[in-house]
């Protein structure tokens, strides 16, 4: 259990040099596209910024090797919507758990640019879609000791 707290909290790592490369992404991204999603609408597809060019999210993220932006359809339908938004969270946190095993530090961030249209195009984004989230990846370096949260977590549970 101490494993699993700590693997959801986190910890801030530096990055190696080692370069994050697209079929390694592309790997994990088949066997993370398996995520639960009704109807099998798979309404995601990813932008891949590798350490060519980092250099294009200098000022909107913090440094790091690669980049993988997952984006999805806005259905116009509101309970597809959602659907797909909880679809794609779930397949973001398979292709964390894989990344994982393979050594690869994965953090998610949902910095306030994504919400900016006029940024969001900058990354090939559509008219109809929306980013989730964008992954900053790379293979550790130096890490430093994970966070440590002395609370433990207030749950509400109810028996109907």
């Amino acid at each position: 259990m101490d494993d699993i707290n700590e693997r959801r909290r986190g910890h801030w790592m530096s990055y190696s040099a080692r370069p994050v490369s697209e079929n390694h992404i592309l790997e994990l991204l088949n066997v993370a596209v398996w995520a639960p999603n009704d109807g099998m609408r798979e309404p995601w597809r990813f932008i891949f910024i590798g350490s060519d060019n980092t250099n294009m999210l200098s000022n909107l993220q913090d440094q790091a090797p690669a980049y993988l932006i997952l984006v999805i359809k806005e259905d116009q339908d509101p309970h597809k919507r959602e659907e797909d938004y909880a679809a794609a969270s779930c397949l973001m946190q398979n292709f964390r758990l894989l990344a994982q095993d393979r050594m690869l530090h994965v953090r998610m961030t949902m910095n306030d640019w994504i919400y900016d249209r006029a940024c969001t195009r900058r990354f090939g984004v559509h008219d109809g879609e929306r980013i989730v989230a964008v992954l900053e990846m790379g293979y550790g370096g130096q890490s430093i000791e994970p966070v440590k949260v002395e609370d433990t977590p207030d749950l509400t549970f109810e028996l109907l």
